[in-house]
């Protein structure tokens, strides 16, 4: 009988079958960014063209009242639904992808996508302030979760198929396959190897191929050339960044300001998003022309064209910062991307006007060039997403040629946003206020546990009056690379004694002094230790700073329950990664 041939390994069986969901979610995503963009204007003919006629009415020192009402009905139907149906699909998406694939290992609640796209198109088809990627984000990616579930993938690949649903959503909704997939692997999975990326490529690429068929293959935003830059406007790009990453900040911190006020306001939850909607129409009512109501591409494109004077471009740039705190904050549905967008377009056309009143002309490239790098800085800034703006923008506008300026102005407002937020994004402040500590730029799973989860309990101690022969023969005795020294009255940590403090006094100091040495002269004063709420992640970079393998654990009188060292970090994976669902 002759010999089978060897089976192909288990990971390269692995890698088809990923490969193979990602592209059948890529049509999923793809199919799904087309129906949400029909929904959407469809609500949105429904309110502008049968609803607005039978309520507009005077004008009020020259606004419309019937528009400013629209998004306010919009909220009345989206608020009940949003509230008693699907809670999860409030707010922008994003952060509550995030949750589900750091807590939930990417399950979605199988509703999420129906309940998704109408409140989404209902919120911006009535004139809200919100952008489309922060639902389909969420469309993509419950499609995907049905979908891992189904064929029972094991839990790091159902994150990462869940992430390929993101990313094909955002891939066809802008026709970006490369935005799409680097959003995923950037917000999402907050950085990726090979065996991620080839997925999250297919699943974008298909996703944005499929929704072409029925959107046509057109840029996002249409300019009217190609903006001409030199070494020259470097200079001026990374100061435009720097700017725009302390807008991004203001423009976080306004957002996070708004909800909390309706947060604390004393009516029933269903009924706030009427009145954010409400806050929404009003500053729609004042520039309805303008983009600051619904996703507002058109007022981008208008900047772009060189179609809004500098102060205007000022006054909706902040506008579109109110109504879409107003509109989000309250508890409508819609994302934040396009409406950074849109801030940083105007307000990077205004800085541009600035500038070339200032800099000597001649000097300077394209002003375009400036509204361009505005939009992926603030992004850049605001979501802590530096890499995927630097292609995305590009992918949008179709203007490659402007990629060096946009890496100078992206990197410069992301690392100017880090410093002022702290590290935290637009997307993770949401989860820090449901207690989950995740910094932006970096792998979740030691935000996920906490000291007390992972230390070791039972630790040898050696009392602080313990003479140098027997500190010597704990350490002969005990594998351990330090022991913390215990005050015998009050149990209290007041120190901790390395091999290298214990061979440091071997060496410099004479047997004689050594008899008379105690564990309270040997070991280090300078404690450095750790509480068992901390995350593992504070406990780990506490070891970085100080250059130290271990940390004393202690309560809050300073006695010592535990011990925190590199191995129990390494834990700290093995518990988020764990295969047991």
């Amino acid at each position: 009988m002759a010999n089978k041939p060897p089976s192909k390994p288990h990971t390269a069986r692995r890698h088809v079958i990923i490969d193979a969901l990602a592209i059948i979610v890529g049509v999923a995503g793809g199919l799904g960014a087309v129906i949400f963009r029909l929904f959407i204007k469809f609500f949105h003919k429904v309110f502008f063209e049968y609803i607005y006629p039978l309520i507009d009415g005077p004008k009020i020192g020259g606004v419309s009242v019937g528009l400013m009402l629209l998004p306010l009905l919009g909220g009345l139907i989206v608020g009940p639904v949003v509230y008693l149906v699907a809670p999860e699909t409030k707010g922008h998406g994003v952060p509550e992808v995030l949750e589900a694939i750091i807590m939930r290992a990417g399950r979605i609640r199988s509703r999420v996508a129906a309940v998704k796209i109408i409140v989404s198109s209902i919120t911006i088809g009535s004139g809200g302030s919100a952008g489309r990627e922060g639902p389909i984000a969420q469309i993509g990616a419950s499609i995907a979760s049905i979908t891992a579930r189904l064929v029972k993938l094991d839990l790091y690949d159902m994150r990462l198929l869940v992430a390929c649903g993101l990313g094909a959503g955002i891939a066809g909704t802008f026709n970006a396959p490369l935005g799409g997939a680097l959003f995923a692997g950037e917000v999402l999975l907050r950085g990726f190897g090979l065996y991620d990326a080839i997925p999250l490529i297919l699943s974008a690429v298909i996703g944005a191929g499929t929704a072409s068929i029925f959107l046509g293959q057109r840029p996002s935003f249409l300019i009217p050339r190609t903006p001409a830059w030199t070494p020259a406007d470097l200079p001026l790009y990374l100061l435009h960044g720097a700017v725009m990453g302390v807008i991004a900040f203001l423009w976080v911190r306004l957002f996070y300001a708004i909800e909390d006020l309706f947060d604390h306001l004393k009516i029933p939850s269903p009924l706030k998003p009427a009145l954010g909607g409400l806050g929404a129409g009003l500053l729609m009512a004042f520039f309805p022309t303008y983009g600051v109501g619904g996703v507002g591409y058109e007022g981008v494109e208008a900047a772009l064209l060189g179609m809004i004077p500098a102060m205007l471009m000022l006054l909706l740039g902040v506008s579109k910062m109110l109504a879409t705190s107003f509109t989000i904050g309250s508890g409508g549905s819609g994302g934040v991307f396009a409406p950074s967008l849109y801030i940083g377009a105007m307000l990077g056309g205004a800085l541009a006007t600035l500038y070339y009143r200032i800099v000597p002309p001649g000097l300077l490239g394209d002003p375009l060039g400036y509204q361009l790098a505005g939009m992926a800085a603030l992004f850049a800034g605001a979501a802590q997403a530096p890499l995927n703006v630097i292609i995305m923008i590009p992918e949008m506008s179709g203007s490659y040629t402007l990629i060096p300026p946009i890496m100078a102005s992206a990197g410069m407002s992301f690392t100017v946003a880090y410093l002022l937020l702290n590290g935290r994004s637009i997307y993770t402040i949401k989860l820090l206020r449901r207690g989950l500590r995740i910094r932006a730029f970096s792998s979740y799973i030691l935000d996920l546990v906490n000291v007390g989860d992972v230390m070791t309990e039972r630790v040898v101690t050696i009392p602080s009056d313990a003479p140098f022969q027997f500190v010597e023969t704990i350490f002969e005795e005990n594998i351990y690379g330090g022991y913390p020294v215990i005050d015998r009255k009050t149990g209290k940590v007041i120190g901790i004694i390395t091999r290298g403090d214990l061979e440091k006094a071997r060496r410099h100091l004479p047997e004689e002094t050594r008899r008379l040495l105690t564990a309270r002269d040997i070991g280090s004063k300078n404690l450095v230790v750790a509480r068992p709420d901390m995350t593992v992640r504070e406990a780990y970079e506490l070891m970085l700073k100080y250059n130290i393998s271990r940390l004393p654990v202690v309560d809050e009188e300073g006695r010592l329950i535990g011990i925190i060292t590199m191995r129990d970090v390494l834990r700290a994976y093995e518990i988020v990664t764990s295969q047991e669902a």
